[in-house]
Order: C-alpha cells, then sequence, then structure tokens
C-alpha cells in the first residue's frame, strides 16, 4: 500500500448494511470518494474515540485498501 493525503468531510455513517458487520463508522468524504476511517489501536466494531469530528474537514494521512483508509495522522482544517 502506497501513503495517500485525502481532504474531507468527516461523518458517522450506517457502513455494511445487512451483514453481520453492519455498525455505524466514521466516513472520510474526499469529493471523489467516501473512505471507511480505520483508526490505529481502535476496533471497529466499537464507537470511535473520534466521533466528535464527524461535521468537520480533515486532512489526513494514511493508506488506502478498498474502502478502508486507515489513517496515521490527521488534523482539523480550521475555517471549513
Amino acid at each position: 500500500m502506497t501513503v495517500t493525503r485525502l481532504r474531507g468531510l468527516v461523518s458517522v455513517q450506517r457502513v455494511d448494511v445487512g451483514s453481520k458487520s453492519e455498525r455505524d463508522a466514521l466516513v472520510l468524504h474526499s469529493g471523489e470518494r467516501d473512505y471507511v476511517v480505520r483508526l490505529p489501536g481502535e476496533n471497529p466494531f466499537q464507537p470511535s474515540g473520534q466521533n466528535h469530528l464527524a461535521g468537520h474537514v480533515v486532512e489526513a494521512q494514511g493508506e488506502v485498501d478498498r474502502q478502508y483508509f486507515f489513517v496515521t495522522e490527521w488534523s482539523v482544517v480550521e475555517g471549513e
């Protein structure tokens, strides 16, 4: 995988609807595509400690694997 930098709006959405993995997750809307955010050390099936970022624009760095964005660092873009 290659390190990628993305910018976009974060929301909490229901993902994997209809499967055993259905859950609420952080989603980054990059404009081109939506990615389910995965954070180091967090259980993807538990509510994220970062849900407070929903509604904010962020710049994030990490690796993309299909619909998942494995974030290694991110920051809120002020004024947006």
